[in-house]
């Protein structure tokens, strides 16, 4: 039996967080999004494409969860969402973006990722270019949040 998206999205958070910060995030009830105004004050967005399907994978994070996270990793906290704080986002993206894509890939669909785009500010906004539905997955790190995006649509 093969694993639903969920599980492949929850896992792989949990697994590249845990890696990083040593703390297990929780995971909170799935949810579908319509609106652009994003959930947090930095994302990363992988592009996919492969095996039928084109999509994006949006890690949003709020600004006190990527700052604990990057204090985690280098020890220090940052004051603002600067060049080590962006990167750091757009790394975990990308673990966690290859992640869920080696999870998909044990059930025959292969997935292939662009170079994550980093957008920073209070209510940035992100407009998938998916027709189908936006899901998200929030997660509480240490108190703090951060969100998972996912669409896929299949090529015709």
């Amino acid at each position: 039996m093969g694993i639903t998206i969920f599980e492949a999205l929850e896992e792989s958070v949990k697994e590249v967080i845990s890696a990083y910060t040593g703390q297990a995030p929780e995971a909170g009830k799935p949810f579908v999004r319509k609106e652009p105004e994003a959930l947090g004050e930095i994302s990363a967005i992988n592009g996919l494409a492969g095996s039928g399907f084109t999509g994006m994978l949006t890690v949003t994070f709020t600004k006190e969860c990527i700052f604990k996270i990057v204090s985690s990793l280098f020890g220090t906290t940052p004051t603002e969402i600067d060049e080590e704080v962006r990167d750091a986002a757009g790394e975990l993206a990308n673990q966690i973006c290859g992640s869920f894509r080696r999870r998909f890939e044990q059930q025959g669909i292969s997935l292939q990722a662009a170079v994550p785009v980093i957008i920073t500010g209070e209510k940035h906004t992100v407009t998938p270019l998916c027709q189908s539905q936006r899901m998200a997955m929030p997660f509480k790190v240490d108190g703090t949040q951060m969100v998972v995006e996912l669409c896929l649509d299949r090529k015709a």
